[in-house]
């Protein structure tokens, strides 16, 4: 059974999100995942390009850690337009 992608075709909704956020703290994606590898967050190399560019799909569990770390609720990652940040 295929995966649901979002309407503009990509495997997540946060991607841009997570951009503007670690951006906005001043780090590279090296360093964000360096942090999030402290709250058990465990990947590979590139992880959060790829999830920043909406070319990997992100478990519950990713998506905890990550609204944890930048302090935002699910839904913030999940429902606010990028626009609107």
């Amino acid at each position: 059974m295929a995966k649901m992608l979002a309407e503009n075709g990509k495997k997540n909704l946060i991607g841009p999100k997570v951009r503007l956020l670690r951006k906005q703290r001043g780090l590279s994606q090296e360093q964000l995942m360096g942090k999030l590898q402290l709250l058990g967050f465990d990947s590979e190399r590139g992880v959060i390009k790829r999830i920043e560019n909406g070319d990997r799909f992100v478990s519950d569990i990713e998506l905890k850690a990550l609204a944890s770390f930048f302090h935002v609720s699910y839904t913030y990652l999940l429902d606010v337009p990028i626009d609107e940040m």
